[in-house]
């Protein structure tokens, strides 16, 4: 079985509409909202900016049994891992079983902003591991001592502490991260969309991962996420989607490049046969099937789908209705169609 989900993108769509979108996916049968973590977007014009952590709460509240968590939040600099440890164990104790944490090495642009520095990738992934091992000795342990290269902890407590195991999920782009997510984490989350890499580079890092902690990779959690946009009018889909241009520039999730307004500069430059290619555009349930079908034979549990459709409500009913069912096999098993 693949599950098809849908993550929300604070850095797009007001929270208050966000709210309505996570309602909507409980009500039409979806298991899971995975929710963006942005300080600044990826774009200037028409953005929004939403914190993701009261976001959560809301959503949790206002739904009954969905799933909502984050992909993907950075525990090394803006946020301490303490913190972030003690929101999620929050959440948990309020609503047990039904939030996840998805964490990885950040980006400059939600970074940067906020007063820290852009440090070389090797350190970010130092403190994103030192950063794991805290969230989850906090999550289960009394007074936890921790002295490392990047975080220091002294007799720290988490005195509410999480009903349910959290289940902690590493964002992976590069093989370094995704060894990580098969190693310390209990899935992978990734952006990379390139069939080649995915099997050739970061599946293999996972699995590789895992099995050298004595896991089960084929029994984790492998989720591929991307932009998405359906309508009926083909143009239409693909003007809205034209939000992620400058996120599919990759070199500005390790760059120093903070600013939304020379992203979305640069973003111009992108044209709308790289989207096509690059984020999934459709204009039926027929079509989407068919190019979701290749991440399904990859072997990924999950696909997440960042909905930029013109109209959201219609993309997560034809998504619950037409689209998921066609996945409710075994991952890789050809699936029968029908038209939108």
């Amino acid at each position: 079985m693949v599950r098809i989900s849908f993550m929300v993108a604070h850095e797009q769509v007001n929270s208050r509409d966000l709210l309505k979108d996570v309602a909507l996916m409980e009500e039409n049968g979806l298991e899971r909202c995975w929710s963006s973590d942005h300080y600044m977007p990826w774009w200037h014009t028409g953005a929004s900016g939403g914190a993701t952590w009261p976001w959560l709460g809301a959503a949790l509240a206002r739904t009954d049994d969905i799933q909502v968590g984050t992909s993907v939040t950075a525990p090394i600099l803006r946020y301490n891992p303490a913190i972030v440890a003690q929101v999620f164990a929050t959440l948990d104790s309020m609503f047990p079983g039904r939030t996840f944490l998805t964490v990885g090495t950040g980006e400059s642009l939600n970074e940067v902003p906020t007063g820290n520095p852009w440090p070389p990738y090797p350190e970010r992934l130092g403190r994103l591991k030192e950063a794991m091992h805290i969230i989850k000795r906090l999550g289960s342990e009394d007074w936890v001592d921790f002295e490392g290269t990047y975080y220091t902890m002294k007799k720290s407590n988490l005195y509410t502490k999480p009903e349910t195991k959290i289940p902690l999920y590493v964002a992976a782009l590069g093989s370094q991260s995704a060894e990580l997510a098969g190693s310390e984490g209990d899935g992978l989350v990734t952006n990379e969309l390139n069939p080649n890499l995915i099997k050739e580079r970061l599946l293999p890092a996972f699995e590789r991962g895992a099995r050298q902690a004595g896991k089960d990779p084929d029994s984790m959690l492998k989720a591929v996420l991307m932009p998405a946009s359906y309508d009926e009018d083909r143009q239409k889909a693909l003007e809205a989607i034209g939000y992620w241009k400058g996120a599919a520039i990759k070199a500005f999730f390790d760059v120093n490049y903070p600013d939304p307004r020379d992203i979305e500069e640069n973003g111009q430059a992108v044209g709308n046969d790289t989207l096509e290619k690059t984020m999934l555009v459709i204009s039926s349930a027929e079509e989407g099937i068919k190019k979701l079908q290749k991440y399904a034979d990859l072997g990924f549990t999950d696909i997440i789908l960042v909905n930029s459709s013109p109209d959201r409500a219609r993309f997560i009913e034809l998504v619950a209705g037409q689209i998921a069912p066609a996945f409710e096999g075994a991952a890789g098993e050809p699936v029968t169609t029908t038209e939108a």
